[in-house]
């Protein structure tokens, strides 16, 4: 147990910083068309912090000099587009400035004494929040919920009913107002309980309440991902077979209980509509009006690609925003931004770590939570674009940091 007697203020610091990541509604100012994040007013004390201790002296460092050479690309994309006067573009370079804040603060400040305690109190209170909102406790959905996502929200004003406003499959959308997103979030923590050749209790109960939680969110790449990063664990991890095959078998004996009562809850409702997962199994997925709907607009902002394939089009969130637009596909959304030069830089982001996490895998706990965050970054980016997301991908650096530190590789 951490003894938080001995806790430095640096590292309280980066407590309360997670805890306002993940737990924090954003915040809304008079005369801003954009939210505000709690974590947003930490990055100027990171920063003196980071100017302080001169830690900047990790720019040298060649993860932080793939993310500086980022903001040239953008700034180049801005320009050869002449969209000089879209202000909000200009945040897109802001965001890869926290990404570095983050990565280069968690690096220094990391230590397991009171990381791995952290973890688990959020973990708990997340689970805590999220039940109360998949089962609406003391109305925690008209009350609590519109305060994160807003009370207009599609996935809240649809939480539990279809576009006819029927019954059907709740999809839990959690804090982050996104039930994809939601999904990537408890994958992100369940990573860290994942089996092990001495599998404590105490993870044993995290794991498979973080895999309720995930079957929970009805995310399909989500689902994916996660089976994806459970069975690579095994590849990575010295588990015996006979632990393999025990474990394997709850995992899918309580995912088929789970999604099969949902099932049959939700069979019985007038639109006879089934279970948001089971589509999957069934096929339906690939003809559903979702994920149509997405390949259209796959296709029609990978015809534009091709038009400005070097440079992008620049950022352009008006676009998006005029047109209703949501990307889904982080790969394409990079490409269509800032070409195929943005895109060479946004796969190396989850690329770039890989050679030393092999070097270390086999040692190193916090190399193999690492590698299948990346697993899972790249997996989810196929449907969505969770590098966007100001929760994910600050999450992603804290692990990208955290691995850095743990393996003690030196600038």
């Amino acid at each position: 147990m951490c003894s938080f007697k001995k806790i430095s203020g640096l590292e309280i610091l980066a407590i309360a910083f997670c805890v306002a990541l993940v737990l924090a509604p954003p915040i809304i100012f008079p005369f801003f068309n954009f939210k505000f994040q709690v974590v947003d007013f930490l990055m100027p004390i990171l920063l003196g912090i980071i100017i302080c201790n001169k830690w900047y002296k990790n720019w040298r460092f060649p993860y932080i000099i793939l993310l500086l050479a980022i903001i040239p690309v953008i700034l180049v994309s801005i320009v050869v587009n002449r969209q000089f006067s879209a202000i909000n573009d200009y945040f897109e370079i802001y965001r890869i400035f926290t990404f570095i804040v983050v990565f280069i603060f968690f690096k220094e400040v990391y230590n397991p004494r009171w990381f791995g305690v952290m973890w688990d109190i959020l973990f708990l209170l997340l689970l805590i929040v999220n039940l109360l909102h998949f089962h609406n406790i003391l109305n925690f959905n008209q009350i609590v919920m519109p305060i994160y996502c807003g009370a207009d929200n599609y996935h809240l004003t649809h939480f539990g009913l279809n576009s006819l406003m029927q019954p059907a499959t709740k999809r839990m959308i959690g804090l982050l107002a996104n039930p994809n997103n939601n999904a990537i979030l408890f994958i992100l923590f369940s990573i860290r309980y994942l089996p092990k050749n001495k599998w404590g209790t105490k993870e044993i109960l995290f794991f498979f309440a973080g895999l309720i939680a995930i079957l929970a969110c009805q995310s399909r790449t989500g689902f994916l991902a996660f089976f994806v990063v459970f069975f690579v664990n095994y590849l990575i991890t010295k588990i015996s077979w006979k632990q393999i095959l025990l474990q394997t078998g709850s995992v899918f004996l309580i995912s088929w209980l789970f999604l099969t009562c949902n099932f049959f809850v939700y069979s019985g409702a007038e639109t006879h509509s089934s279970d948001y997962l089971l589509s999957l199994a069934g096929g339906n997925a690939y003809t559903s009006t979702s994920v149509k709907g997405r390949l259209q607009i796959w296709q029609e902002l990978t015809q534009q690609i091709l038009q400005k394939p070097i440079f992008g089009h620049a950022p352009q969130k008006n676009y998006f925003y005029a047109n209703k637009l949501y990307a889904e596909n982080g790969y394409i959304l990079w490409a269509w931004r800032y070409g195929m030069i943005g895109l060479t830089a946004f796969v190396a982001i989850f690329l770039l770590p890989v050679r030393k996490i092999l070097q270390k895998i086999s040692s190193s706990i916090e190399a193999r939570h690492f590698v299948l965050v990346i697993i899972t970054f790249l997996i989810t980016n196929l449907t969505n674009s969770p590098l966007s997301h100001p929760t994910l991908s600050l999450m992603f650096f804290i692990f990208a940091g955290v691995f850095y530190k743990e393996v003690n590789f030196s600038v």
